[in-house]
């Protein structure tokens, strides 16, 4: 199998060896592709529906800010982590890129982090982790204009995250307390 093939199935077979009859996987293959082809192709509306509802006007807004100077030429997904226990997942993507002014073909790459919410997979982060910095992909370290980040979004929307889980249990499992009476 030429490296290459190998290259680009070797995150989706890290994520279906994953899988379960759930069907979080998949999806999360899904979720991934279509949100970078949208992106890729300039259909932000499309895109936008991967983001929680309260961040998709300002996405579109900023996306269409940046599509008469930028033109994305090719993305590719590299890799897929897949937390089902939590339901989270990260996707890392190759952007290659250009500028109207400037059509030498660079590279960015980016991290996605995604939530599993109400049975869908919903984009709450999004960052340039390395290559070269790109309009409209938010830097290492600093606040997203749009995005509410991973934490925000599980408590603005009641998920409990591992630790609060395993709080609840230990609490749940101590025996009652005798008061003095």
């Amino acid at each position: 199998m030429p490296s290459s093939l190998r290259r680009r199935l070797l995150p989706f077979l890290l994520v279906t060896a994953c899988a379960t009859g759930d069907g979080m996987a998949s999806k999360l293959q899904d979720a991934s592709r279509d949100y970078n082809r949208y992106l890729r192709w300039g259909d932000q509306d499309r895109a936008a529906a991967f983001l929680p509802s309260g961040s998709q006007q300002a996405f579109i807004e900023q996306r269409e800010a940046l599509a008469d100077r930028l033109s994305l030429v090719e993305y590719e997904v590299t890799r897929m982590t897949l937390d089902k226990q939590h339901g989270t997942a990260v996707s890392r993507v190759e952007l290659s890129w250009h500028t109207d002014r400037d059509l030498v073909v660079r590279k960015t790459t980016l991290e996605q982090t995604w939530q599993w919410f109400e049975g869908r997979w919903i984009l709450v982060d999004e960052r340039r982790v390395g290559g070269t910095p790109l309009a409209g992909f938010v830097e290492p370290g600093a606040p997203h204009p749009y995005l509410p980040g991973i934490e925000t979004f599980r408590r603005t929307h009641g998920i409990k995250t591992g630790e609060e889980d395993a709080k609840k249990h230990r609490r749940a499992a101590r025996p009652p307390r005798q008061h003095a009476g």
